[in-house]
């Protein structure tokens, strides 16, 4: 078995008196693609949120590659580069073009010249199908041609891992499969995808794990056949009889 991507070892999370994380371990290898489903408020967006340091864990330990990402000398910023992350909302510059949007972190970290972002830029706008909306400006774009460009926008920093906190959950339904499909693209190409979702077919097809958490902690996972087809827990059968 290959080291982990992501070893995640006894990770609690409180705010205040609310213990959202009690205790998770999971690992995530290389390529892997991990569903997370669960009601809303059982820990899931946490969860993701400690993995790219945006929410400080309480206590437990976080290794990526080998290296803590948990410890007091951790470089945060080092991690995030290689950590792309797609929230609900598209986030997206609304003053800066789609092609600007893409530019702007490669160029201001000096990660890439100006003329190696903007040919990585080109080529991601058209894997995503956005080719002819490289100098429009964001608020001129739908809901899931903004989210694409928000895909292509994390994928520009080359990451080796990718976070989806609900990607699809602030689009209209009929703009949810654009969004989909370039996920499915992704997985399919090999990269190491961790998915908060509500969008079950997604996790069935997709998925090499799905994970049940509620209430601050892991019910059940396994294959999507295991936990969405054949649940043993009470509490995921009672979750996926209101959701399938």
């Amino acid at each position: 078995m290959a080291e982990p991507k992501i070893r995640v070892t006894s990770l609690k999370k409180d705010f205040g008196e609310n213990h959202v994380l009690r205790g998770i371990d999971m690992e995530i290898q290389p390529g892997e693609v991990v569903c997370m489903i669960g009601p809303s408020g059982s820990g899931k967006s946490t969860f993701l949120r400690c993995l790219n340091r945006l929410e400080e864990a309480t206590s437990g330990e976080i290794l990526v590659d080998g290296e803590s990402i948990t410890g007091p000398k951790a470089d945060v910023d080092r991690i995030r580069r290689h950590m792309g992350m797609v929230f609900q909302q598209f986030n997206l510059f609304p003053h800066y073009t789609v092609k600007q949007n893409l530019m702007w972190a490669p160029v201001e970290l000096k990660l890439k010249t100006k003329e190696e972002a903007e040919k990585k830029a080109l080529e991601l706008l058209e894997r995503v199908g956005l080719s002819d909306k490289v100098d429009a400006m964001p608020r001129s774009l739908s809901g899931g041609q903004q989210q694409r460009v928000a895909i292509a926008r994390a994928l520009c920093m080359d990451p080796d891992i990718m976070l989806f906190d609900e990607p699809t959950s602030a689009l209209d339904p009929e703009m949810v499969s654009e969004v989909l499909d370039v996920m499915r693209e992704l997985a399919e190409q090999g990269m190491t995808m961790v998915v908060v979702t509500h969008e079950m077919g997604f996790a069935h097809d997709v998925a090499d794990r799905v994970v049940f958490f509620d209430q601050g902690i892991i019910q059940e996972q396994g294959t999507p056949e295991e936990v969405i087809d054949h649940p043993q827990h009470e509490r995921t059968k009672s979750f996926l009889s209101k959701v399938l």
